[in-house]
């Protein structure tokens, strides 16, 4: 292993002297399109083509979708250990990152291919490709996760990234909410639409992939001692650390909000508010809200300090889950004043967690060694998984309130029992459980006077422009 010994200038912003240049911001966030679609289009699609295209019953659905998550949480601390440990004229990340963008795009197309199948053969048949697809998403995201947290030792800074990366989040859930849909109904006949749907999200993927490997060429390539304890003991010690271990399960609860009303949506639409186009209306309402007051909450944490300014967000998204549950009474232009402040809310919610969390891979208590890619590791899956769990949530109460299945082309008339049980899996259920992040919230400490800044501790190669 070699370690640069002398100043470089990846040295000297390690040492906060400087800022990054904004293409790297920007090239950074844009690998947010990536996984955010890959969140997303499965999150809203994903439960109602299984039930309502491919005849598989909502309870095994939502095991399909709960699966994947379940593999992803023991392999991603793992891909953030290898991570940790790699040596490359690339830096330890970005080999990683494009693995990941030639891998997910292709099994992103295949996840919807709409094979001849249904019910337990196409249930099956999802699964094996969406768990491919969800370890070639962690591929990508995990040493992605531990870019800021390495690459500036700026409190603020790591905010502004994580301030493109949410505009860039909203720009995927834009494309993967509102665009998604449309495509998918273009054709009229539905498998080919889920096709057509497959296949140009599967270019976006691609695109937003390679687009960050590239463009974060620029930024300084860090090089720490790595740590040669095996799995188990770096798990230990990701949450020994104090601060992580109490905004780990915040993000877990407000992930999980989000995967919920996040797939609730399609549902609503075309069986409360009886017109699936509404689909792409309230997505759109709640997206670009999304995409607007991100800079408002960078301000804001800078003004009250990431922890109220999340629990602030927590409280805007809960009270427009709240007016979402009042659809019936107030139809269309309540629907779409709820989803503007779940937007605003979801905001928040999206952009401060990560930016706490880059702050906890720069606190590293002296040890100087580089461990980003373990609490990057558990912070993916742990929210893959909390988004499973929302998606879970939903499907349980479907099944709990008697939604009937369906094949392609089939209508079914649902019982008011089942739609009671939509409604209220898709709004107040994940108000409640957006709330509840405010509990582990409050113990929360980390600020920008507790940073430690401990230039000596780590040391930069300098940016390499040729290459990838």
């Amino acid at each position: 292993m070699t370690t640069a010994v002398g100043p470089s200038p990846g040295a000297a912003h390690a040492g906060g002297t400087g800022a990054l240049p904004r293409s790297v911001h920007a090239w950074y966030g844009s690998g947010a399109v990536a996984t955010g679609i890959f969140n997303t289009v499965p999150g809203l699609l994903l439960l109602i083509y299984l039930t309502d295209t491919l005849a598989v019953g909502p309870a095994l659905a939502g095991l399909v979708v709960l699966l994947p998550k379940l593999v992803d949480l023991l392999v991603s601390p793992y891909i953030g250990i290898r991570s940790d440990r790699t040596r490359s004229s690339w830096g330890p990340r970005r080999p990683w990152m494009l693995a990941g963008a030639l891998t997910l795009p292709v099994l992103f197309g295949a996840m919807f291919a709409g094979p001849p199948l249904e019910g337990n053969a196409a249930a099956l048949y999802v699964a094996v490709v969406f768990v491919a697809a969800a370890l070639a998403s962690s591929v990508f995201q995990v040493p992605h996760a531990a870019l800021p947290g390495e690459i500036t030792s700026d409190y603020h800074e790591r905010s502004t990234f994580n301030t493109w990366r949410t505009a860039f989040v909203g720009l995927a859930l834009m494309l993967g909410g509102a665009l998604a849909p449309v495509l998918q109904s273009a054709p009229g006949d539905e498998v080919a639409g889920y096709r057509l749907m497959g296949l140009v999200m599967g270019a976006v993927v691609l695109v937003s992939m390679l687009g960050a490997v590239i463009g974060t060429r620029r930024a300084p390539r860090t090089v720490f001692p790595h740590r040669t304890e095996g799995l188990p003991a770096q798990l230990r010690a990701a949450f020994a650390h104090r601060h992580f271990r109490v905004l780990f399960p915040a993000n877990l609860l407000m992930a999980a909000a989000g995967g919920t009303m996040v797939a609730g949506v399609p549902y609503v639409t075309a069986n409360v508010m009886g017109e699936p186009r509404y689909t792409s209306v309230l997505m759109v309402c709640v997206l670009v809200p999304l995409i607007a007051s991100a800079p408002l909450w960078k301000r804001l944490s800078v003004r009250v300090d990431k922890r109220r300014a999340a629990g602030l967000a927590a409280a805007v998204f809960s009270l427009g889950g709240l007016g979402l549950l009042l659809i019936p009474v107030w139809g269309l232009p309540g629907a779409v004043l709820s989803s503007v402040l779940v937007g605003v809310g979801l905001s928040g919610t999206t952009l401060l967690p990560w930016s706490m969390l880059a702050d906890c891979m720069a606190d590293t208590h002296g040890s100087g060694r580089r461990q980003s890619g373990v609490l990057s590791g558990v912070w993916t899956s742990g929210e893959a998984m909390a988004q499973a769990v929302g998606t879970g949530l939903l499907s349980l109460s479907l099944a709990l309130s008697g939604y009937v299945e369906s094949g392609a082309g089939e209508a079914v008339r649902q019982s008011d029992e089942a739609l009671r049980g939509m409604l209220v899996g898709s709004t107040l259920v994940p108000a409640a459980v957006m709330l509840c992040c405010l509990v582990p919230l409050a113990f929360y400490r980390l600020t920008a006077d507790g940073l430690r800044s401990e230039p000596g501790d780590a040391r930069s190669d300098p940016p390499a422009p040729s290459g990838p």
